[in-house]
């Protein structure tokens, strides 16, 4: 039964239950204050949390079908900035404009999933970083535009950021791109037993800059409501130990990033569905099924420094992007999406 939620001290107090089971750390002190004497707490984890996270049938296809919309609009801010940048009229506030435009044409759009990060260079280094007119600044073509942006659609929630090459860029700008890249890649490959948390897959997004003694100070992967919230747990993949397994069903983001203050901030973020894949030694074992749908910046890439099998699976989800979205897409679309999903090995 439902009831107002004004009401729910009174029904605290007046509750006829036994017990009543209370997350501590999700409970304020006055709800808490309000439970009727004889009843007995136990303490723990909410079970509807979990039984959320985890997708059933209808709500995966729902996905995957948000997905192509959001890559479809996507692909057309991608195109559109591409060649507006240049007449150097647009700044970060206007490309946030444009790309809501985008996105408000799908069908099913209910709005954007939270406030969009447009960071052209210094400000890619700022984690948070809102355009405001005050700090708005012009759009040049060179250095990164760091777009972290969403949408809730009636059939799913969508959460991406893309770091693009506006034009030139310093060699240290290239590294740091294409180490995040390898960290998002080896997150992307992995492959992992039933029981698995979050925080022992975090060091493959971090091992690449690791090895250069960078590092970020925010999670790898958060779980992703369904038309909900864009930030919803309870699993995550972060370097703090988080009981939470992952488990088939699930939709957590992978996102590793480096910020260097005064210079740049690059981030690359694609949302990944936890699959079966297969049994094993010691049981069944795990994947992820990158879902987001829209070609990765290729501009900032040194093809030297990814190995054979992480340049296989760019060009394959480059493929894979290509062979969903192109359908959707008029003439032009298509050959500019062609191009930025060409494969690695070929691109010039």
């Amino acid at each position: 039964s439902i009831h107002n939620y004004g009401e729910i001290k009174q029904f605290l107090h007046n509750i006829k239950a036994q017990s009543i089971l209370l997350n501590p750390a999700k409970t304020n002190y006055a709800t808490y204050s309000a439970i009727c004497p004889d009843c007995r707490i136990i303490e723990g984890a909410s079970p509807v949390a979990l039984s959320k996270a985890i997708r059933n049938e209808r709500e995966i296809d729902g996905i995957h079908a948000a997905m192509q919309r959001d890559g479809v609009a996507l692909v057309k801010f991608l195109k559109w900035l591409e060649e507006a940048v240049p007449a150097g009229n647009e700044t970060e506030i206007s490309a946030d404009r444009k790309l809501h435009e985008f996105r408000a044409a799908q069908p099913l759009y209910m709005g954007e999933s939270f406030d969009t990060i447009a960071g052209y260079k210094e400000h890619g280094a700022i984690v948070h970083y809102e355009a405001t007119p005050e700090t708005d600044v012009p759009l040049k073509p060179k250095g990164f535009l760091l777009l972290d942006s969403g949408a809730q659609y009636l059939d799913g929630t969508t959460d991406i950021t893309r770091t693009i090459a506006l034009g030139e860029l310093t060699e240290e700008e290239k590294t740091d791109y294409t180490l995040i890249l390898k960290g998002h890649i080896n997150l992307a490959m992995a492959v992992f037993p039933e029981g698995t948390r979050g925080a022992q897959l975090d060091v493959l997004a971090r091992m690449p800059i690791w090895q250069h003694h960078m590092n970020f100070l925010h999670g790898t992967g958060h779980g992703v409501g369904h038309f909900l919230n864009v930030h919803e747990g309870p699993q995550s993949i972060r370097m703090n130990e988080n009981p939470i397994t992952l488990q088939p069903g699930m939709v957590t983001s992978n996102e590793p990033g480096v910020y260097k203050a005064g210079s740049h901030g690059i981030r690359t973020e694609n949302l990944v569905l936890t699959v079966k894949d297969g049994e094993g030694m010691f049981g069944n074992y795990l994947k992820f099924e990158t879902i987001t749908l829209c070609p990765i910046c290729k501009k900032g890439i040194i093809k030297e420094m990814l190995t054979a099998e992480e340049t296989a699976w760019l060009d394959n989800y480059h493929r894979h992007v290509y062979e969903k979205l192109s359908p959707s897409l008029n003439e032009e679309e298509r050959e500019w999406l062609k191009e930025a999903c060409s494969k690695l090995t070929t691109n010039h």
